[in-house]
C-alpha cells in the first residue's frame, strides 16, 4: 500500500530546462542593452558551457551561482558588473517566470484526500527551494521537505532517502519516488521505494550524478490527477 508520494523538484514538478534557458536568454539581453557584453551569443554559449560543466555538491544549475558569472565574465573580459549583481538580476528574471506546473496542486489535493502523504526531495540549494515554495504557495501541501544542501547529502546517496522516510515515519516499501533522473531518483529503489520516472520534462543532458541508472517501476508523463489515479490503480491491481 502506498502511504506516501515523494517528488523531485527540477524537471519533475517544474520544467527547469526551459525555465533556465529562458532566464539566461533574458539575462543576455539585459546585459547587451546596458552595453555590458559585446555579444549575446558569446555570453549564452559561455555561460551555458560553464553551467553545464560545473558539477559540485549543493549548487543550483537552475537558480544560478555567482561562480557561473565570475567564470563567464572572466572569459569574456566583462568588468563593469559584478558576478553578485548579475546573479541577483538573473534570479529576479527567473523568479518572474517561475509558476506552478498546471495540475500539481490538484494532484496533491487528490493524494491528500486519499490519506497519502506528500514529500519534496530535491538536490538543490535551500534558497532555490524556498523561492519555489514561496512563489507557488505549495508548501502547506507537503508533509516533509528534504533539501540536499540542508542535510549535507545528495541523491543518489541512500542517506537522503532514509531522511525522508524518517520524517514521514514510514518504510520504503510504503513510498513511491517520482523523478526524472534514473540515477538520482532511481536509487530510491535500494530503500524499497517504487520508482516512477516522470518524462514530460526529462532532459538527459541535465544529469550530473554518477552511478547506475535504475529501471522505473512505472512511467508517467506529467504529474496530474489522471496520471496519478492510473498509477494508484495499477499498484492496487498488482497488490
Amino acid at each position: 500500500m502506498i502511504k506516501a508520494c515523494v517528488f523531485d523538484l527540477g524537471n519533475t514538478l517544474i520544467n527547469d530546462s526551459l525555465l533556465s534557458r529562458n532566464a539566461t536568454e533574458e539575462m543576455s539581453r539585459w546585459l547587451w542593452e546596458r552595453a555590458l557584453i559585446a555579444s549575446e551569443e558569446d555570453f549564452l554559449a559561455t555561460f551555458r558551457r560553464i553551467n553545464h560543466g560545473t558539477s559540485k555538491p549543493f549548487i543550483s544549475h537552475t537558480f544560478g551561482e555567482a561562480e557561473f558569472f565570475q567564470k563567464t565574465f572572466a572569459e569574456l573580459g566583462v568588468k563593469d558588473i559584478s558576478a553578485e549583481e548579475a546573479l541577483e538580476t538573473y534570479r529576479n528574471l527567473l523568479m518572474a517566470r517561475m509558476e506552478p506546473d498546471p495540475g500539481i496542486a490538484e494532484t496533491f489535493t487528490f493524494l491528500r484526500e486519499r490519506g497519502i502523504r506528500i514529500a519534496l526531495l530535491s538536490n538543490e540549494r535551500t534558497v532555490r527551494v524556498d523561492a519555489y515554495l514561496e512563489k507557488t504557495k505549495l508548501e502547506p501541501l507537503f508533509d516533509a521537505i528534504v533539501v540536499s544542501e540542508s542535510i549535507g547529502v545528495e541523491k543518489p546517496d541512500h542517506r537522503i532517502f532514509q531522511e525522508v522516510l524518517t520524517r514521514l515515519d514510514i518504510r520504503g516499501e510504503e513510498a513511491a519516488m517520482f523523478g526524472d533522473n534514473q540515477i538520482a531518483d532511481g536509487a530510491s529503489k535500494e530503500w524499497g521505494f517504487l520508482f516512477v520516472l516522470v518524462t514530460a520534462y526529462l532532459n538527459r543532458d541535465w544529469v550530473w550524478e554518477e552511478g547506475q541508472p535504475y529501471p522505473p517501476d512505472h512511467v508517467m508523463g506529467k504529474i496530474t490527477p489522471a496520471e496519478m489515479a492510473e498509477f494508484l490503480s495499477v499498484r492496487t491491481a498488482n497488490g
